[in-house]
Order: structure tokens, then C-alpha cells, then sequence
């Protein structure tokens, strides 16, 4: 195949990391033309999915068809692979067995997850992995295949091995540096509230009032561009790290807004809400988005260049929400220089911020691998 010969004109007959993505198109001849092209390149470990669309080179295949791989030799680095299943899931209540499976240790960098959304409960397992450190980071990445909209559709290939359910990562530890821009393509609008009453993913009540009259003041008050922005959708933002004296871009895990409830006046979320959370609503923009992605590539300028990428972002963003192809992957190799990335379009992107490792939308997460 074509991809297996580009492979390896570029970094030789094996690799360390096979990264394989394939979009819809591809679902019935993915797992033999992953077995292919690792075998081709005779790859130490291969970690695919399915998805919407994918990305890699200079290009987003944003609806189109595509195969897209990167081979990456990562040095004295350790992997471990593991599979998460319904048969045999992570315990999510025995971190102690979840870091055994991980191969966590103290030179752990990162842990690649590539789920099915129908059979991996990933909104309750990536807050348990992140949290079974014992008191340390558990950096994430990856993304929720997204090529399919009904189970066992979704292809997942883990070295020969391929499957439609669960899911598959692999640990990296050891003498590598990973580090990672997680861009979130939204914008603050209103200030900051204070849940102060709430039942399982209904925010009751902001400051000891109904939610949802907030939020009708909150609209009014807007500007003529801010409703224009807030037709195509509202998100809401919860603060991650309550301690900070301030909240600013980053601060905030980004969740949809499902709906309303009128007996109550509650404001449906995707996700559980908590009395004494803050919170602040969010519209998507993309001048916000473009701006976010920037600044943080321009952060990574100050190190070591990178030798390649991963880069897992929402099947919203890309032309739908740019108006432009490859908006992002331009920037990061504008930004980077011009190494290899590649990634898909995900339903739910992983991604660290802070201490923790979050399950996100609406957004461009990162993984960038330097030599030491």
C-alpha cells in the first residue's frame, strides 16, 4: 500500500508506534490494511480507529475519505498495551488495579485511549484513570471513535487484533517528554455563577435563583454578535480548579446545554451538577478558537521542536465551524515546523488540563513528542 511505502521512505523498516485512522469509508477493509501496514513497517505496537473523518500531513479530510497513519520510534521508551471491554472492564473503584493495568510508575508520560462509544462507559473511565495516580497526574489523550451512529459499526484495531467494542490504549513511559495543548474553541459571555441548587444534571438554581430566569437576563444583556453566536448553540463552562482567586481561557471544562425544564426552571446539562460549582456560559466562536490554538502553539515554541504529533479534534470544529479547510493542522506546523502529525475527527476528545485528564467537545487536543 501506499501508505506503508511513504512510511517507510520516512523513518525506516520498523517503528516503535503505529497510529492508524481510517474514516467510515474504510470500515470494511480497515483491520487487513492495519495488519498490512504493520507488518510492512514491522511495528512494535499498532493502535487504530474508525472515524468520521481524519487528518494527517498538511491536510483535514473534513467529510471526506481518507487512511492517515504516523510511525513514531520513541527511543528507550517503554509501551504497554491494554484493552478495556465489557467482559473485562477497568475497575473503576480499584485504582490500585487500574494503575497495575496502566503500567503506571514514576516515569509515566502518557496514556493513549482510542474507545467505541457504545460499549465504553468513557465519561465514567477517563475521571477514574485520571484519578488513580495516588496523588499523581495521569496524563490522557486520544479520542471516541466517531464513525458510526449505531453500535458495532465503530472498527478498532489493536496490533492484530480488531474489535467493535470496549476499548484500547497504550502506555508510554520512560525516557521521552510528551507535552500537550488542549485548545477549547469557545468564548465566556455573562460572568461566573455559583450553582446553589442542583439534582443530578439540572442546574436549579445560580446565586439563589432560578437557572433559568439567569439565564433569560443573561440574554438580554447581550450583544447583537453575541446572539448571533448563541443561535448556533449554548455550552456551559464549570470551573476545574475552585481555588484559583480568578477564571480565565482554560479554566473551564466545556459541556453541552441539553435543554430546559419549565416546571422547575432548571437548565439541563451534560453532566452531573453540583451544589457550589462555578460555572459561566459559553458560546462557540471561532475568532475565540483560532486565537486559543495560537497562543498555546506559541507557548511551545519556547521548547525543544517536536518530533511528531496526535491530534484528536471534535468532528464540530474543521470546516463547519473554520469556514476553511485544515485550519488547525496549518497553524501547528505554521507554529511547530513542519512534522508529521496525524488524528481523526472524535466524538469526545481526551486531553489533560491542570492536574487532570478530562473527556472534552468542542475541542483540539494536542500530543506533541520530544526527545530528551
Amino acid at each position: 500500500m501506499e501508505i506503508a511505502d511513504q512510511l517507510i521512505e520516512g523513518i525506516g523498516e520498523s517503528c516503535d508506534l503505529l497510529m492508524l485512522f481510517g474514516s467510515y469509508h474504510h470500515r470494511a477493509a480497515f483491520a487487513d490494511g492495519a495488519s498490512y501496514i504493520r507488518h510492512s513497517i514491522d511495528a512494535r505496537v499498532t493502535l487504530g480507529t474508525t472515524a468520521e473523518a481524519v487528518l494527517g500531513g498538511d491536510q483535514e479530510l473534513d467529510g471526506g475519505a481518507g487512511l492517515t497513519a504516523i510511525a513514531l520510534n520513541l527511543g528507550d521508551a517503554k509501551l504497554r498495551t491494554w484493552t478495556t471491554t465489557p467482559e473485562d472492564p477497568f475497575r473503576l473503584q480499584q485504582p490500585a488495579m487500574m494503575r497495575e493495568r496502566l503500567g503506571f510508575d514514576d516515569e509515566f508520560r502518557v496514556g493513549i485511549l482510542l474507545a467505541d462509544p457504545f460499549s465504553c462507559p468513557v465519561p465514567r473511565l477517563v475521571p477514574a484513570l485520571s484519578g488513580c495516580g495516588d496523588g499523581r497526574p495521569v496524563p490522557l489523550v486520544g479520542g471516541v471513535a466517531s464513525g458510526s451512529t449505531q453500535p458495532g459499526m465503530n472498527v478498532l484495531v489493536l496490533d492484530d487484533q480488531a474489535t467493535s467494542l470496549g476499548g484500547i490504549g497504550v502506555s508510554i513511559s520512560g525516557d521521552i517528554d510528551v507535552d500537550f495543548v488542549v485548545s477549547q474553541g469557545c468564548r465566556p459571555i455573562g460572568k461566573p455563577l455559583v450553582v446553589t441548587k442542583a439534582k443530578d444534571n439540572l442546574m436549579l438554581e445560580l446565586g439563589s435563583r432560578p437557572a433559568f430566569e439567569v439565564l433569560q437576563e443573561l440574554g438580554q444583556g447581550l450583544s447583537e454578535h453575541e446572539k448571533h453566536l448563541l443561535r448556533s448553540g449554548l455550552l456551559v463552562g464549570s470551573v476545574i480548579n475552585e481555588y484559583k482567586p480568578r477564571f480565565g481561557r482554560g479554566d473551564f471544562l466545556i459541556r453541552n446545554v441539553l435543554g430546559f425544564d419549565q416546571r422547575t426552571k432548571g437548565i439541563a446539562v451534560a453532566d452531573r451538577a453540583r451544589v457550589g460549582q462555578t460555572i459561566q456560559f459559553h458560546v462557540r466562536d471561532k475568532e475565540t478558537a483560532a486565537e486559543d490554538l495560537q497562543l498555546l502553539l506559541d507557548a511551545q515554541q519556547l521548547s525543544t521542536p517536536p518530533f511528531g504529533g496526535l491530534l484528536f479534534t471534535c468532528n464540530g470544529r474543521g470546516e463547519r465551524l473554520f469556514g476553511e479547510p485544515n485550519h488547525d493542522i496549518s497553524m501547528i506546523h505554521d507554529r511547530l515546523g513542519n512534522m508529521p502529525v496525524a488524528g481523526f475527527f472524535a466524538a469526545g476528545e481526551l486531553g489533560p488540563i491542570g492536574d487532570g485528564s478530562f473527556l472534552h467537545g468542542h475541542t483540539a487536543s494536542l500530543a506533541l513528542f520530544r526527545g530528551r
